[in-house]
C-alpha cells in the first residue's frame, strides 16, 4: 500500500496573511488543496493522511468533503515543529511495516506525478528515498554516495516527497525524537542507504509572499495554456 502523509501544521508567519498560508485561496481554491489533489489523482496512491494545526482540523474536514478528496482517510493534529508533526502523524497511523509512506510538505503544491511515481518505484529497491535538485557537480557526487554520506554535504536543494517503508521511518522518528533534523531523510541517513532522485524547479516550497506570487503566476499561465 502507498500512503501519502501530507504535513501542513505550521502558521506560515513569513507570509503576510491573517490565516495560515496553506488556507489562502489562489483562484478560488485553497493552496493546500492543490497539493492534496496531486496525490488524490495519482493512480499509485491508495490513501492520504493529513496533519494540520489543531485549530484547523474542522476546516480541513470541511475542505476534504467540499473537494471530494476520497483518498483522505485521516486528519490529525500536528505539533510544535514539522518534525513533531510528522512523528505524531506516524504514531497515529496503523499500517503494515512494509507499506510505503510518502511524506510531503503541504506547501509544495506543484509536485509532479512523475516525482510521486519515482518515489514509489524506488521503494521497490530501497527503504528510504529523498527528492532533491542537484547543483554543479553534485550529480557525480550523488552517484557515488555511500551509506554514511550526509544529505547536507551534497550541493543540492532538498525537496519532498521523502519516502520510506512505514515501519522504518516510524522507528527512527521515535529513536531520534530528541534530536533536531531539517528533513526526514536526514533522520535515517546515518544507518540506512538513501536513494536520491531528481526533483524539479516547480516543486518549490511556498514560504514567502514572493513564493506565493510566483505560484499564482504559474497557475494563471497554466489556465491560459489550457
Amino acid at each position: 500500500m502507498n500512503i501519502a502523509l501530507i504535513v501542513f501544521a505550521g502558521k506560515g508567519t513569513r507570509v503576510k496573511s491573517p490565516i495560515p498560508k496553506q488556507f489562502i485561496k489562489i483562484h478560488d481554491k485553497e493552496l493546500v488543496i492543490y497539493t492534496i489533489e496531486q496525490f488524490q489523482k495519482n493512480q499509485n496512491i491508495d490513501e492520504i493522511v493529513l496533519v494540520t494545526h489543531p485549530d484547523y482540523i474542522d476546516l480541513v474536514k470541511k475542505l476534504v468533503k467540499q473537494y471530494e478528496l476520497s483518498k483522505v482517510k485521516n486528519i490529525l493534529p500536528g505539533g510544535e515543529t514539522r518534525q513533531d508533526s510528522v512523528r505524531l502523524g506516524l504514531l497515529s497511523m496503523e499500517y503494515d511495516e512494509k507499506d510505503n509512506v510518502l511524506i510531503h510538505d503541504g506547501d509544495r503544491p506543484l509536485v509532479s506525478q512523475e516525482i510521486i511515481d519515482s518515489n514509489i518505484n524506488q521503494l521497490n529497491e530501497f527503504s528510504a528515498v529523498c527528492t532533491m535538485i542537484y547543483h554543479r557537480n553534485a550529480l557525480k557526487e550523488v552517484s557515488n554516495l555511500g551509506r554514511n554520506k550526509k544529505i547536507n554535504d551534497i550541493d543540492a536543494d532538498i525537496q519532498t516527497p521523502q519516502s520510506f517503508k512505514f515501519g522504518l521511518i516510524k522507528k527512527y522518528h521515535l529513536l531520534r525524537q530528541n534530536e533536531e533534523f531539517s528533513d526526514d531523510a536526514s533522520i535515517v541517513e546515518r544507518d540506512i542507504e538513501v536513494c536520491y532522485i531528481p526533483g524539479n524547479k516547480y516543486n518549490f516550497k511556498i514560504t514567502t509572499d514572493g513564493d506565493l506570487e510566483h505560484f499564482k503566476n504559474l497557475i494563471e499561465q497554466n489556465e491560459k495554456n489550457n
